[in-house]
């Protein structure tokens, strides 16, 4: 079992909802990578929300070849990509 954190137990870091994950950051740290993702997929059209999406489920199948530190932080940042991707293509998903 992987260890409580933020008082949430759980068998692994993917058992997390994106909510949960973007949660445990902090606001400044949830700005920062929401910033860095917005310069480097600047708001545009559709096919860059879906770029991001992608980029996201990469991410994410990436997270569950690394350790549970490593996991959790690519998971939070799939999370950030797909809500920035939601945000780009207007919520249209």
């Amino acid at each position: 079992m992987w260890p409580s954190c933020y008082g949430l137990r759980m068998d692994s870091p993917e058992d997390l909802t994106d909510e949960e994950l973007l949660a445990m950051l902090t606001p400044r740290q949830l700005a920062e990578l929401d910033r860095t993702i917005g310069e480097t997929f600047a708001d545009g059209g559709v096919d860059r929300a879906e770029a991001l999406m992608a980029l996201a489920q990469v991410y994410a199948m990436r997270a569950a070849q690394r350790d549970e530190t490593s996991a959790l932080a690519l998971l939070q940042l799939a999370a950030a990509m797909r809500r920035r991707a939601e945000a780009m293509s207007g919520g249209r998903r």
